[in-house]
């Protein structure tokens, strides 16, 4: 198992534009998200997904998604659990609205026992985010940064997307430190200027990421909503700012960054030079806000040539 994603996954309902009152039901979560791209670009097999469900429907049809998507499902049932549900709208600009119901979801308590945390073992390379950090109860949280530390000391990768929603936390002072402590072992860094400035309080590109190059000697690659991409090097002092083509027109921007982080790791599994890693993973992305949902209908998948650089 070359990816395991780390998250919690959630039953997203997205509204129908088309017929107000009507939402199309999806399987989602931001690690979930990635972890579908990635199996995509990279293969079945390749890719691993780590949480808790429940023994209910809906937990049925997240795992049935998985399987279809060939993802390696690691998932404990929590006798009794019910998943998170997500409730998406969209404005005319494309920009999306959540409404959770999350506080039951068995994903909260992932880490409670040694089998979990020994899962992760298995992967050389981790992916989690910020959401992944926010949902998790405290001891469990310590565990994974526990967890995250032997697996860096063995070689492993480690890969952090910043994803910070404020209502997870109890304040921003909170998510600053755990984030900053997991961008600390991270190998990989992929935050968004969003994050940066709500979080973090830093809204200009190049300070945003000089902030993390404060806090980590990992790769850091920088979004700014369709705008230029910062890119710093592992343990480098020089930042590389790479153009994107003109933004589209956005359905829904829904899972845009996970589908780009997902791109730029199978660029670089491929041994894509950063430039042309940022160029395919802008790609897929910009595919990605011409359809509602997350996740793009497999027909809609771009070719290997309309993301090649």
């Amino acid at each position: 198992m070359e990816f395991l994603c780390i998250g919690e996954p959630l039953v997203e309902f997205t509204a129908d534009p088309a017929t107000p009152g009507r939402f199309d039901r999806r399987a989602g979560g931001d690690m979930l998200n990635t972890a579908v791209y990635l199996s995509r670009l990279c293969g079945p097999g390749t890719v691993g997904y780590l949480s808790r469900l429940g023994d209910d429907a809906m937990s049925g049809f997240l795992r049935a998604s998985l399987a279809e998507e060939g993802i390696a499902d690691l998932c404990a049932t929590q006798q009794g659990g019910r998943p998170g549900l997500s409730f998406i709208t969209t404005d005319p600009e494309g920009e999306r609205s959540f409404t959770y119901w999350r506080d039951q979801s068995p994903a909260r308590r992932l880490f409670a026992v040694p089998e979990e945390r020994a899962t992760l073992d298995g992967a050389g390379t981790l992916v989690l985010s910020g959401v992944t950090l926010a949902m998790l109860l405290p001891e469990g949280r310590e565990a994974l940064l526990q967890a995250l530390e032997r697996c860096r000391s063995r070689g492993a990768r480690i890969v952090l997307d910043t994803n910070y929603r404020p209502a997870l936390w109890p304040d921003a002072g909170v998510a600053r430190a755990v984030i900053g402590r997991a961008a600390g072992l991270a190998t990989l860094v992929l935050p968004s200027l969003d994050d940066m400035a709500a979080c973090f309080g830093v809204a200009d590109p190049l300070a945003a990421t000089r902030r993390l190059m404060a806090l980590t000697e990992a790769e850091i690659v920088l979004t700014t909503g369709g705008d230029a991409v910062i890119h710093r090097a592992a343990g480098g002092e020089g930042i590389d700012r790479w153009p994107l083509p003109p933004r589209r027109v956005a359905v829904d921007t829904t899972g845009a960054g996970d589908s780009f982080n997902a791109g730029w790791l199978a660029a670089r599994r491929a041994g894509a030079a950063p430039a042309d890693a940022i160029a395919r993973a802008a790609a897929l992305a910009a595919q990605v806000v011409l359809h509602p949902g997350a996740i793009l209908p497999r027909h809609a998948m771009p070719s290997p040539e309309e993301t090649a650089a």
